[in-house]
Formats: structure tokens, sequence, C-alpha cells
């Protein structure tokens, strides 16, 4: 009966009884029966209970009874990195902020990426030019105001270079030299600028 089993289950060559080491339980006797009436469930417990006690026993199961081994979950790739949204510029990625005047724009960086921004700013006009170049900031001063044009309130000042400063104000209006910016943009210079940080203007 085993020998028709390993037949129908393997294809393998006939294996007399007698080779086998130990009585097969009564358990795996009604396995092999069910295998023998088609069942593919049975022939998985065949596979598992002959092959098992042959393993058992020191021998070496044939290829159609060896236990089937379970796979090992695959670890998920690593998703991609991010794509670098720091805008395409002559300024450096060690600057901590970034001055666009051709574009309006400005923006922070951290870690040599882009870390706010960019956002919308106006600077100096005609005559009142904002200077190109390469500074450090100075000094911030939270109330500040202007004792060169009437004490003309100028919030979140952040100095770079002599008098000229981000600060709070119109984004849309052209101003004496200072890099304005709306109150939340304000704000988070202040915040984010510490004195010694480069700031490029191109």
């Amino acid at each position: 009966m085993v020998a028709a089993a390993l037949i129908a289950v393997g294809g393998a060559a006939p294996v007399a009884s007698a080779q086998l080491p130990v009585a097969l339980p009564a358990e795996v006797q009604q396995v092999v029966d069910q295998a023998q009436a088609g069942s593919a469930q049975a022939e998985e417990q065949v596979r598992t209970s002959v092959g098992g006690s042959l393993a058992a026993a020191g021998i070496t199961p044939p290829p159609g009874l060896a236990p089937s081994q379970a796979r090992s979950p695959q670890p998920a790739p690593p998703p991609p990195p991010p794509p670098d949204p720091t805008p395409q510029s002559p300024c450096p990625r060690t600057a901590a902020a970034c001055v666009d005047l051709d574009g309006n724009r400005t923006w922070l960086q951290s870690g040599e990426r882009l870390s706010y921004g960019p956002v919308r700013m106006s600077h100096g006009m005609a005559g009142w030019e904002t200077p190109r170049g390469t500074y450090q900031v100075t000094r911030k001063v939270r109330h500040e105001v202007s004792r060169l044009f009437d004490n003309a309130p100028m919030p979140y000042a952040v100095y770079f270079v002599g008098g000229i400063a981000f600060h709070e104000g119109d984004p849309t209006v052209e101003s004496h030299g200072c890099i304005r910016l709306d109150q939340p943009a304000a704000a988070t210079f202040f915040d984010r600028l510490e004195v010694g940080d480069t700031v490029v203007v191109f």
C-alpha cells in the first residue's frame, strides 16, 4: 500500500515496505488511503507525514515525499528617494537663504536641500537696488523700525548686508533695497535664520 502511494504522489520508483525501519502510524496509513482516492490535500499530508517519518528515521525521503518547504516572505524593496525640490539656480546648496532677484522669489535651505519656499518677495527699486553677492546674517530685530524712512515698521528684520534685511512688507511693492515678504514668510525667515548664516543674492 505504501509503495503504491509513493508512486502516485512522487512518481518515484517503488520502495519495498521492508526498507521502512518503522511501522507507519494508523493516521499516516489513513492519509495514504486518501491520497489513492485522488485528494490533493491528502497528497500534501502524505509528503509531510511519510516524508517526516522517513527523515526522523534517518532516511532521506524521495523527492516526491519530501515535506514542502514554506517560502520565507521576501522584504519589500525600499521606496525610491523623493525628488529633490530645490530650485535650479546659481545659489549653492550650502547657503541658508537664496534670493532670486530676477524671479522675485526667495527660499531657505537646510542640509543642502530646500527647507522652505520658494516664496514671493520684492526687492530694491531703480536707484535702490538690492546688491548681488554672498553675505552673512549680521543681526535680527523682531520689532524693527526704519529710522531712515520715518520709522516705517520692519517686523521680523533679518539683516545680511548693511541696512538691508529680510522683513515683513508688501511683496508686490518695490523697496529701498530690503527683501519684503508677507507675514508668514517673514516670520519663518526670522525663526530659522541665525547670525552667521549665509545669504546668497543673485
